[in-house]
C-alpha cells in the first residue's frame, strides 16, 4: 500500500530537487552520486592597507599626459627586468581603462638608471608625469603555493621635478588545504595567474586617490573648477607679452648706407622667442555616432553638466571655444569637416537647452592633429575622439 507523504515533506524534498539542480549548474558545485560532491571556492587576492606617503592636496583640472617606465625589481631573481616590464605593463594596462590620465604611454625599451636620467627622457618626449615603478618582494607560487607581490609607485611632474604622489602595497594569494565536510568536499582554487590578479588588484586600488586628483570632467562643479583654474590662468601677469610680430623676420630700423659695405655682420641683438599663451582647457568625452555629427543620447547628461556651468555665475558672463577633435580613421581633410561640425552640434545642443546666447560660443576643428594619445588602438581612438572647451582669453 502506497504511503502518501506529508505536505511538508513534499515541499522540502521540492525545494531541496531545486536546489541540487540550480548547483549543479553553477560552475563551482560538482554534485557526485556515488562520491563526495565537490564544492570549489576561488582564492581572492588579499591587499595591505594601501600606504599613501605623498599625493596632492588640490585636484588638478585639464589633460596630463604621464610617460610610464617598466618597474625595477630590487629583488635579486632571475629574469629581473622581464618581470619588471611585466608589472609595469600590467599596471598601465589597468589604469589605461579607468582612464586616469588623458595621455598614458608605457615604452618597455626603456630601462630605469635613476630620477635624473628618467626625468630627462620624460621631459624631453614632452610628457607632463613621470610615473616609475619599483618591486621589492615578487614571489610566485603559481598554483601550487602562495604568490606574493609588493610594489611601489612613484609620480613626478616634470616641470620642477617634484613628486606628486607616492605608494605602496602589497597583495598575497594564499594558497589553503581543502576542507572535508563529508558529504561534501571544499576544494580551494587557485587562479590561473596569481600573480596578475595581484598586480590588477592592487593597480586598481592605487588608481582611487588619482581619481580624486586628476579628475576627467563630468560634473558642473568640475566643469566649473576645471574653466575657474583656466581663469585664475590666464589671469596671472606675464612677463612678457607676446607678439605675434615679434618672432617675424622684419628689417631693422636703422638705415644703413648702401655705399658702405661691411665685411662683418655684427650678430643683432634680439629677444628670444616668446611663446604664444596656450589656452587653458578642460577635455570632455561627448560621445557621437560613427562618422557623424549627431550626438548620442547618453552624452546628453554630460553636457547638460556644461550647460548649467555656462550659465553658473561664476561662467555665465564668459565666452567659450568648443573645439572638435577625431581620430586618425579617415583623412584628414574628412576629418577636419566632421571635427568642426561635431563641435557646431555641441554648441546647438546648448543654445537650445539652455539660456546661452550663440554669441558666446565659438566653435572650431581640430581633426585628427591633436590627438592625446597615438591612434594605435580602439581604445586610444576612443580617446582621441573628444570635445575641448576652454574659456577666450
Amino acid at each position: 500500500m502506497k504511503r502518501n507523504l506529508s505536505p511538508k515533506i513534499y515541499i522540502m524534498k521540492k525545494y531541496l530537487i531545486i536546489l541540487v539542480l540550480l548547483l549543479s549548474a553553477c560552475t563551482k558545485f560538482e554534485p557526485q552520486l556515488t562520491a563526495q560532491s565537490v564544492y570549489y571556492e576561488d582564492a581572492k587576492v588579499q591587499l595591505s592597507q594601501l600606504m599613501v606617503y605623498s599625493r596632492p592636496e588640490k585636484p588638478h583640472y585639464g589633460p596630463l599626459s604621464a610617460l610610464f617606465y617598466p618597474y625595477h625589481v630590487t629583488q635579486t631573481m632571475n629574469d629581473g627586468k622581464d618581470w619588471g616590464k611585466l608589472i609595469g605593463k600590467n599596471v598601465w594596462q589597468n589604469w589605461t581603462s579607468l582612464q586616469i590620465f588623458p595621455s598614458m604611454v608605457f615604452d618597455e625599451r626603456l630601462v630605469y638608471r635613476g630620477l635624473d636620467d628618467a626625468m630627462f627622457t620624460a621631459r624631453a618626449r614632452g610628457f607632463d608625469l613621470l610615473v616609475v615603478g619599483f618591486v621589492p618582494y615578487l614571489y610566485l607560487g603559481h598554483t601550487m603555493d602562495d604568490s606574493a607581490v609588493t610594489l611601489q609607485v612613484k609620480i613626478y611632474e616634470t616641470k620642477r621635478g617634484h613628486m606628486v604622489c607616492s605608494f605602496e602595497q602589497s597583495g598575497r594569494v594564499p594558497k589553503r588545504m581543502d576542507d572535508d565536510f563529508i558529504l561534501v568536499k571544499r576544494e580551494h582554487r587557485m587562479p590561473d595567474s596569481a600573480f596578475f590578479e595581484i598586480v590588477q588588484t592592487i593597480a586598481t586600488d592605487m588608481a582611487v586617490p588619482l581619481t580624486s586628483w586628476a579628475r576627467y570632467e563630468n560634473t558642473n562643479k568640475g566643469i566649473i573648477a576645471g574653466l575657474s583654474a583656466a581663469m585664475a590662468e590666464a589671469d596671472k601677469p606675464q612677463i612678457q607679452s607676446y607678439n605675434p610680430e615679434q618672432n617675424a623676420p622684419s628689417s631693422t630700423n636703422k638705415q644703413v648706407a648702401p655705399q658702405e659695405p661691411k665685411n662683418e655682420i655684427a650678430p643683432a641683438q634680439t629677444r628670444a622667442p616668446v611663446s604664444p599663451p596656450k589656452a587653458k582647457s578642460i577635455n570632455l568625452a561627448v560621445q557621437f555616432d560613427v562618422d557623424s555629427a549627431t550626438i548620442k543620447p547618453e552624452s546628453y547628461p554630460l553636457l547638460n553638466e556644461l550647460g548649467k556651468a555656462l550659465i553658473s555665475d561664476k561662467l555665465k558672463d564668459k565666452s567659450v571655444i568648443i573645439a572638435g577633435h577625431t581620430d586618425s580613421d579617415a583623412s584628414a581633410e574628412y576629418n577636419l569637416d566632421l571635427s568642426k561640425k561635431r563641435a557646431d552640434a555641441v554648441k546647438k545642443y546648448l543654445a537650445d537647452n539652455f539660456p546661452i546666447s550663440a554669441t558666446r560660443i565659438a566653435t572650431t576643428g581640430f581633426g585628427e592633429s591633436r590627438p592625446l594619445v597615438p591612434n594605435s588602438t580602439k581604445y586610444n581612438k576612443l580617446l582621441n575622439r573628444r570635445v575641448q572647451v576652454s574659456i577666450t582669453p
